[in-house]
């Protein structure tokens, strides 16, 4: 069965949902698994480039953005709306979603990780977002988390 975890950050945190992303993509990097992170906007997957490289002083995640993939990275990330058939093809293992929106692709992803900021707009979103997987037949869970 297909499921979305949605990660519900408790705190707030500067760029939460971002560092965020990034720690569930290095751990899912370190495993071995492929990740797709969508934005919502280029000036959001700008951001999310940025802290992918530095979120740790220990680590960082090798990504590319959608547009411009290198063979041996295991995220790329993207706005929301560059997703493109040929980029689904590529086999990821989890879906990262740090929009506000359901991604019409979703059915094409067997793990997705719904990322939630804390404030009421984000829970909002969320809670719509919420129904539609529910609606749809996904297996659902929560996970409150603090930064």
């Amino acid at each position: 069965m297909k499921q979305v975890d949605f990660y519900l950050i408790s705190n707030r945190v500067n760029l939460a949902k971002f560092k965020l992303a990034s720690r569930l993509a290095n751990k899912l990097q370190r495993l071995n698994q492929r990740a797709l992170i969508i934005t919502d906007s280029p000036q959001e997957s700008s951001q999310l480039d940025q802290l992918l490289w530095s979120f740790s002083d220990a680590s960082f995640v090798a990504h590319d953005p959608i547009s411009e993939p290198a063979p041996l990275s295991t995220v790329h990330y993207g706005v929301h709306n560059d997703v493109t058939p040929n980029v689904l093809e590529r086999d990821y293992d989890v879906l990262i979603n740090v929009g506000s929106t359901v991604p019409l692709f979703n059915h094409h992803f067997a793990r997705i990780a719904e990322i939630v900021d804390s404030d009421d707009q984000s829970k909002a979103a969320a809670r719509g977002r919420y129904k539609r997987y529910k609606s749809e037949g996904f297996e659902l869970k929560t996970h409150d988390i603090e930064l």
